[in-house]
């Protein structure tokens, strides 16, 4: 045989062990994601909430868990619109900006990535559906302000769950909202199919498949878990699979005040058992938890003085709104209100003294629980991430805030975020212009 002659069959040779080199295609490893964040949750939320109870939370019952860095652009304690950004597209942008890089363009989010994809899609917070974190995943804004711009974006996205607190850039002026540009985004949802609901009994009997909640604080309020429940109820269904997204606000607020840090942390919990236990009986789902950034630099020194948080009804603001003008009845009302049977006489002066009678209970009980708070605001410690379902290994260890939605995007067999995030598409592009 000829060198000629040879050539073809070496030829053949090359392009199948190329073949058999060249990486496969992404397989999906699931089908349907909810991802959870904490605006926020650090690690010294978490380990007061569990010191309190006295047992592992839902969320650290998760298969796997890794810890994230949150910084922004430059190395910069991160907002909650650029952590939002990091966590919706895997780039890093500017404290301030939307799902937008520091030049202004629109980065595409892992949930119109599942929309080009044909999933079901739903977004569920306790922050107004505009506010940072849920924005970061629905819109794109050059800055986070920008509320009647962004809830346009968001009444546009074609998500069929919308469900969040607060209702003053959907609706005009003229109808008790903030917008000046005069339309009615309820109305517009409304006539595209959107059942319209304000509280809890109008969420649990809601029947349309398409949602809208935008509810008031109050006694009517629905909880984390109520909300996600419904918004499961209705994407579950789709063949396509389907990514939620679900933000708990409350960590973010709370910096000095342990009970009231508590109460969110649990309620964020509650959600996470309800999704971890749907996703062990549907499969094919991944769920993750984590934190945007922590607030407060919560430490827990001493773990053995925290179930006097379980005594505290409500929060510290909640306390001090029983106090009379004068605060006499301080004594009575720490007693009544917070378990606090035995005020030194340094701390009841604290209270009748103080130029913020909230922020001194939120102080007093601090201490008397062993906590401690090393900031008022952000800071850049890493948060803690968890996972359960198909994927979860994916999860555990250290990591950037940018690689979850990557990482997420693989375990849906989606191609990589870093490969399509910068470009974004004409569709995003025209949204942003909105």
């Amino acid at each position: 045989m000829t060198h000629r002659s040879r050539l073809p069959a070496l030829v053949v040779l090359l392009l199948l062990i190329a073949a058999v080199l060249a990486p496969a295609a992404t397989a999906p490893q699931a089908d349907s994601v909810v991802l959870f964040i904490g605006d926020g949750l650090g690690p010294g939320h978490i380990a007061l909430a569990r010191g309190t109870i006295g047992r592992p939370l839902a969320i650290e019952r998760t298969q796997f868990s890794g810890t994230a860095t949150t910084t922004s652009r430059g190395g910069s304690v991160t907002d909650s619109a650029a952590a939002g950004t990091a966590l919706a597209t895997g780039h890093k942008t500017n404290n301030g900006m939307v799902a937008a890089s520091p030049d202004g363009q629109p980065l595409k989010t892992i949930l119109e990535q599942c929309r080009e994809k044909g999933k079901a899609l739903g977004v569920v917070t306790t922050d107004e559906l505009w506010g940072a974190t849920p924005a970061a995943f629905l819109a794109h804004a050059a800055n986070r302000r920008e509320g009647s711009n962004i809830a346009a974006q968001v009444a546009k996205s074609g998500a069929e769950v919308l469900l969040g607190f607060g209702n003053a850039e959907f609706l005009p002026a003229s109808a008790g909202g903030e917008r000046t540009d005069g339309k009615d985004l309820v109305a517009e949802l409304r006539d595209a199919g959107y059942e319209i609901v304000s509280n809890r009994y109008e969420l649990l009997t809601a029947q349309k498949q398409r949602l809208l909640g935008l509810f008031d604080d109050g006694p009517r309020a629905p909880r984390l878990r109520d909300m996600l429940t419904v918004a499961l109820a209705r994407v579950g269904a789709d063949p396509d699979g389907f990514l939620i997204v679900v933000e708990h606000s409350g960590p973010d607020g709370d910096p000095g005040d342990p009970s009231a840090s508590l109460a969110d942390v649990l309620e964020l919990d509650e959600a996470v058992a309800a999704a971890t236990d749907y996703a062990n009986a549907r499969g094919r789902t991944l769920v993750v938890v984590t934190g945007d950034h922590d607030t407060g630099g919560l430490v827990v020194e001493n773990p053995e003085r925290l179930p006097a948080l379980l005594k505290v009804n409500g929060s510290a603001g909640d306390v001090a709104s029983h106090l009379n003008a004068d605060r006499a009845n301080a004594a009575q009302v720490m007693s009544d209100f917070a378990g606090v049977t035995d005020l030194t006489p340094a701390e009841l002066d604290g209270i009748k003294t103080a130029s913020d009678a909230e922020k001194a209970i939120g102080i007093l009980l601090s201490t008397r629980a062993g906590v401690k708070w090393t900031g008022k605001g952000h800071t850049a410690t890493p948060v803690r991430v968890f996972a359960f379902g198909p994927g979860a290994e994916a999860f555990a260890g250290p990591m950037d805030n940018t690689d979850i939605p990557k990482r997420i995007a693989k375990t849906l067999g989606i191609e990589s975020m870093s490969e399509t995030a910068e470009a974004g598409t004409a569709a995003t592009a025209a949204g942003a212009a909105r």
